[in-house]
């Protein structure tokens, strides 16, 4: 199933891309299936993993893949194998019996990789915001209010 790893199950992923005291942050294309025109986090919906060999930490692999394709930048160097998480937490959605896997990473890049954002067509728009202006100054959605997945990881950095 595409967007989903399976037709009940999803892992999102989000990054929090930090220079200089500063958060990468997307604005969603106005066709966007969720959350049209608000901004976001890079990252997105894990998909099942193609290919018949084992792999060890895909959601790692899949992550730095979606940074890659909506931002244009590589960050695994920036990725270490002492990754920890952010912010986890789970959802189900009972109307669909869906159930959603959160969780949010934190990478530190360097700023000189802060000039070499280049937008995928699934957003209109990016920002480099400091960290503790960011929900005041943009419109997450759902995402961005209390209790929200974004708003929830930021407010565990400021």
């Amino acid at each position: 199933m595409k967007h989903q790893l399976t037709r009940k199950t999803k892992l999102l992923q989000k990054a929090l891309l930090m220079a200089d005291g500063k958060v990468l942050v997307l604005k969603r294309a106005s066709n966007s299936f969720s959350r049209p025109n608000k901004w976001d986090l890079p990252g997105g919906n894990s998909e099942w993993p193609s290919g018949v060999s084992d792999l060890k930490n895909p959601h790692e692999l899949d992550l730095l893949r979606e940074i890659e394709e909506e931002t244009g930048l590589k960050v695994s160097e920036f990725w270490s194998d002492r990754h920890q998480p952010l912010y986890f937490s789970t959802y189900f959605e009972s109307k669909r019996q869906v159930f959603s896997v959160i969780v949010i990473w934190q990478v530190n890049l360097p700023s000189a990789l802060m000039s070499q954002v280049r937008l995928s067509q699934e957003h209109s728009e990016f920002r480099w915001v400091d960290l503790d202006r960011v929900l005041d100054e943009l419109d997450f959605g759902f995402a961005g209010t209390s209790g929200g997945f974004i708003y929830e990881a930021v407010k565990r950095l400021t």
